[in-house]
């Protein structure tokens, strides 16, 4: 199996529950690529795509696991609607602009199609903090919705991130062990 890591703007590999997810991982076997995607601070959404691409090449689909956080997730659907994979994990992810500076032009590009993402992706899971500071509410039940899920919803999660002292994640690990 392989499980492909992906961060958020302004962010890095191994950053939060990252770095520790991939330790966990690679001590039951999974194959782990978790990059630090090109102009982390003002990415380029088909320069993320391009990345991404690139690094999973060599990847049988049926194999492959994205975890996603933040607008990392924007990239994994914008990959998924390209190829078929095994699942996709959501932490703390989105697919519609929401307003924000900080990444409206990202998510303006384009719209996500969920009929094509259905079509490729075996399971889906979507996982997010219930005061989540940076992405309202409505925006991360949104994806759960168009997945037709039903979200993990974490108790003052806030955006399951360091910040909200998610340095681990043994909820995330369990999810990958027990659902995929």
């Amino acid at each position: 199996m392989t499980t492909l890591i992906l961060h958020g703007i302004g962010g890095r590999a191994r950053i939060h529950w990252e770095g520790w997810l991939a330790d966990e991982l690679t001590k039951i076997g999974h194959h782990v690529i978790m990059p630090t995607l090109p102009d982390a601070e003002q990415p380029d959404r088909k320069t993320w795509l391009r990345s991404v691409s690139q690094l999973v090449k060599d990847v049988a689909p049926a194999d492959l696991i994205i975890v996603g956080h933040s607008l990392g997730v924007v990239t994994a659907l914008d990959f998924i609607e390209q190829t078929p994979i095994k699942a996709l994990v959501s932490v703390s992810g989105f697919a519609s602009d929401y307003g924000a500076q900080i990444n409206d032009y990202f998510l303006k590009e384009r719209t996500i199609n969920f009929g094509k993402i259905k079509q490729n992706l075996g399971k889906a899971f979507v996982i997010y903090g219930d005061d989540d500071p940076y992405v309202p509410q409505a925006t991360l039940k949104s994806l759960a919705d168009d997945l037709k899920i039903m979200p993990e919803i974490i108790p003052n999660g806030g955006h399951l991130n360091t910040d909200a002292g998610f340095t681990a994640f043994p909820k995330l690990l369990l999810i990958i062990q027990k659902e995929i």
